[in-house]
């Protein structure tokens, strides 16, 4: 089924594999309304270390509500007077979510944790560790997300969801990259990475500057809107907004020298460098799940290629279509050997083509909707996946709503 939104279409997700009718409705009309436990793989207690003041690492829960976990951690770090590098955790979690996760900090006592008061954000569970928590040691994740302003009887809402479910658990639910990964607001990370995979480092900091989206707020669509008609670097240090903190860098480094566009994007932290080429590596993984959706091609047990200079095609009609998504783009697997950022190249890797997530519904009367209906869902997903995924595939809305 073709998705009628033009943000799926441009983040690459064009089909939808059920057919049902979608539910509709809205996430996240308050924070608690999402709901992420991190499944940790990070062992909380070292027995064999018998000399305590070996632990360097303290670990702890996090517990937030409307912050991001950068800036949760930054505030941490400030109320205990280290810097916010001395923090690992598994990963990233939703700002408008209620969210839980393992975290852990070097050379700070858990009676330091416990003494810090931040609005919306609660540390509890500390433990004293030998070992760091580093980006991608967890498991996955547990949802618990209420759908709510549901405009249906209840027989017809548990006939939608008894189908959709059923045709998920025949076809498989798609592993796309969700709206995260490129953005709602702003969804263009694999624009930009595409111009760096090409060589155009120019095109790169266009795209990343200028670019103007609708959907973003007055101040920054007008400034872009002026960089992209004008290229001139210094006028637009004047009219960035303040919080636009990333391209005021970038901008600062072209108004002295607007020729070195590659010192302009290293401006920006190597890991969201590194975001901007795997959004165009999600990006391309994406329309190549969606033509298989498409061409009713089998997505179970399939793994597709996250694309690099050291990947092979598959076999059969998948490889074919493979060659052709990556030619429609007019990219090559030789581009993701970056010559202007080599710390940017990619070899490839394999991602599932779609994953399980074993569901549990239950329908309830809206109690912040008068007349509504809310469906609360749970359940599980391994790292790397994502919710919104799951939760469109029922919803089939205005992915705005997500």
């Amino acid at each position: 089924m073709k998705s009628p939104y033009q943000l799926d279409r441009l983040i690459g997700l064009e089909h939808f594999v059920t057919s049902t009718k979608g539910i509709d409705g809205k996430l996240r009309t308050v924070a608690e309304d999402f709901f992420v436990e991190e499944i940790s793989n990070v062992e909380n207690f070292s027995p064999e270390v018998k000399n305590f003041q070996a632990l360097e690492y303290t670990h702890f829960t996090l517990e937030k509500k409307n912050w991001n976990t950068v800036d949760a951690i930054k505030a941490i770090a400030r109320a205990v007077g280290v810097s916010h590098k001395r923090f690992g955790y598994a990963g990233t979690k939703d700002k408008r979510a209620l969210t839980r996760q393992r975290a852990a900090v070097w050379k700070i006592e858990p009676e330091q944790l416990a003494d810090v008061r931040i609005k919306d954000i609660a540390l509890s569970d500390f433990k004293k560790c030998s070992d760091r928590i580093s980006l991608g040691d967890s498991l996955g994740n547990k949802f618990r997300i209420a759908i709510r302003n549901i405009d249906f009887g209840e027989k017809e809402l548990r006939e939608i969801i008894s189908e959709t479910t059923n045709q998920l658990g025949e076809r498989g639910t798609p592993n796309y990259f969700g709206y995260q990964r490129f953005g709602t607001i702003r969804p263009n990370t694999h624009i930009v990475g595409k111009e760096i995979l090409k060589g155009n480092l120019e095109g790169a900091v266009m795209a990343y500057l200028a670019n103007p989206f609708e959907t973003e707020k007055k101040d920054a669509y007008e400034a872009r809107k002026s960089l992209q008609e004008t290229k001139d670097f210094r006028e637009a240090l004047k009219n960035f907004p303040v919080r636009l903190n990333y391209e005021r860098s970038m901008l600062n480094a072209l108004a002295k020298n607007p020729r070195d566009c590659a010192g302009a994007l290293r401006r920006l932290p190597k890991k969201l460098r590194w975001m901007l080429v795997h959004g165009c590596q999600s990006f391309l993984f994406n329309k190549i799940l969606s033509r298989m959706i498409g061409e009713e091609i089998s997505i179970k047990e399939k793994k597709i290629p996250l694309f690099g200079y050291n990947s092979s095609f598959s076999e059969g009609r998948q490889g074919e279509i493979e060659r052709e998504i990556i030619e429609e783009e007019n990219i090559a697997l030789e581009n993701f050997r970056i010559k202007s950022m080599p710390e940017l190249s990619s070899e490839g890797l394999l991602r599932d083509a779609c994953i399980e997530t074993n569901s549990n519904f239950e329908i309830d009367t809206d109690e912040l909707n008068e007349g509504k209906l809310k469906c609360t869902v749970e359940f599980t997903l391994p790292k790397g996946s994502y919710a919104t995924v799951v939760l469109r595939e029922f919803m089939k809305t205005e992915p705005l709503n997500y």
